[in-house]
């Protein structure tokens, strides 16, 4: 068990929608700590879901055979749907100019790289991989616009983990479309998180053979194209694990440009935990998932490695294709923060996006947030480990004045979703 416990808030909302997603299946109880979400498994080619089968060595409770079986509804389809789809549209693909360098959004999973994703996504001049897209990477260039209007009532309405509205048409990372694709990935870990960690040197490359680096840039590139010959636009591509990636992706992309939003660590942590949690039990071919033995220490391990790597390697992106800003000042006056960003980096209309953007804020301003218990022997842990990354990003006043409180019981840290 971990040395410490992140505490969910006592809001009555947010317990009664836990204790609703405890439902019975074949007379066992299914954990869906959170809420429910749909096996994103589906998006799978039958063999790339029996090799993910045999890494688990087959090892589903009983209770998730039933939404196991479900997967083979729909797996079957994807091969012969991508032959149709690569028929129609792999030579436009393949022999598109690509001279539209993407939008690349960076920082760490809960430092606000969702809010800036959407933010972007308002402006009629850009794009973004859907959910869709990215669940359903092999022929979304045939289905998409019919297999996802039939399948959206298997969407809940908000992500189990913050609240955020869910939908296939929304922005999505590509993370998810590289997992489908059957390459490495830290995301591995949601299906068999009884196993611990899985696919943690795909987050920066570091160890990985060169030839499964080629593939996973192979494989990111096919995904791509098929995104511009969909989209026809600059593309904004967001997923936390690209920002300690820039090594590999300046040299796909040595024109993209770059924003990197931080946080301070006091929030994310708590926040990435319950992230992870939410999915493990959502995603997991096994259920519960057991992971708090070593999801505290994982969570760790992954901050200090994606901060360091990203300090390390930033120097790659030319200085005038780099915009870096923390959450706490995006939130305070986000419609100034993005106008200052266009035009850092050089993004034309503005003045067409600003009028979206404000209506998506809008509609946003009701957004409840979550609140957590934070022990002192963590904060202290936290403040250690990424001292770098807390003395580059301006987040030492704030540490320090959280290590000199009292602990007590009431020491509690509010997080955003974001």
């Amino acid at each position: 068990m971990p040395d410490y416990e992140v505490m969910p808030s006592d809001d009555d909302d947010a317990n009664k929608r836990r204790k609703r997603h405890k439902k019975k299946k074949m007379g066992l109880t299914v954990e869906r700590y959170g809420g429910r979400l749909l096996y994103m498994w589906f998006g799978m080619r039958f063999m790339t879901l029996m090799r993910l089968f045999w890494r688990g060595r087959f090892s589903f409770t009983l209770n998730c055979i039933p939404d196991t079986l479900a997967l083979f509804l729909f797996v079957p389809w994807n091969t012969p749907l991508t032959w149709i789809s690569e028929a129609l549209y792999k030579k436009k693909a393949e022999s598109l100019k690509l001279d539209t360098p993407p939008i690349f959004v960076v920082g760490h999973w809960r430092s606000g790289t969702t809010l800036m994703h959407d933010l972007f996504s308002e402006d009629p001049n850009l794009a973004f991989p859907t959910t869709y897209e990215c669940f359903v990477p092999h022929h979304f260039l045939l289905t998409e616009g019919t297999l996802d209007h039939l399948a959206k009532g298997l969407l809940p309405k908000r992500r189990p983990q913050d609240d955020v509205p869910v939908g296939f048409d929304r922005p999505q990372e590509e993370e998810f479309a590289m997992l489908m694709l059957g390459q490495g990935s830290p995301l591995i870990t949601m299906a068999w998180p009884r196993l611990g960690p899985q696919d943690t040197d795909f987050i920066d490359f570091e160890g990985v053979p060169e030839a499964e680096v080629q593939r996973w840039a192979d494989a990111y590139m096919w995904f791509y194209r098929r995104l511009m010959v969909k989209h026809g636009k600059t593309l904004v591509m967001k997923t936390p694990p690209n920002t300690a990636r820039i090594k590999l992706l300046t040299k796909l992309f040595p024109d993209a440009r770059w924003v990197h939003i931080s946080r301070s660590p006091l929030k994310v942590f708590p926040s990435t935990v319950k992230l992870w949690r939410a999915l493990y039990s959502a995603q997991g071919l096994h259920n519960p998932p057991q992971c708090d033995a070593w999801l505290d220490d994982y969570v760790l391990d992954l901050m200090e490695r994606v901060t360091t790597v990203y300090e390390r390697d930033k120097h790659l992106i030319p200085k005038e294709n780099l915009y870096e800003i923390r959450y706490e000042d995006l939130v305070k006056n986000p419609i100034d923060s993005m106008r200052d960003i266009y035009e850092k980096l050089r993004i034309e209309s503005f003045d067409q996006a600003e009028g979206p953007m404000r209506a998506f804020l809008a509609d946003r301003s009701d957004h409840k947030v979550s609140s957590y218990k934070m022990p002192k022997d963590l904060t202290k842990r936290i403040a250690d480990r990424l001292k770098p990354f807390i003395d580059a990003h301006g987040y030492r006043e704030v540490v320090d004045a959280a290590l000199a409180e009292p602990e007590t019981d009431a020491n509690v840290r509010e997080e955003a979703a974001s």
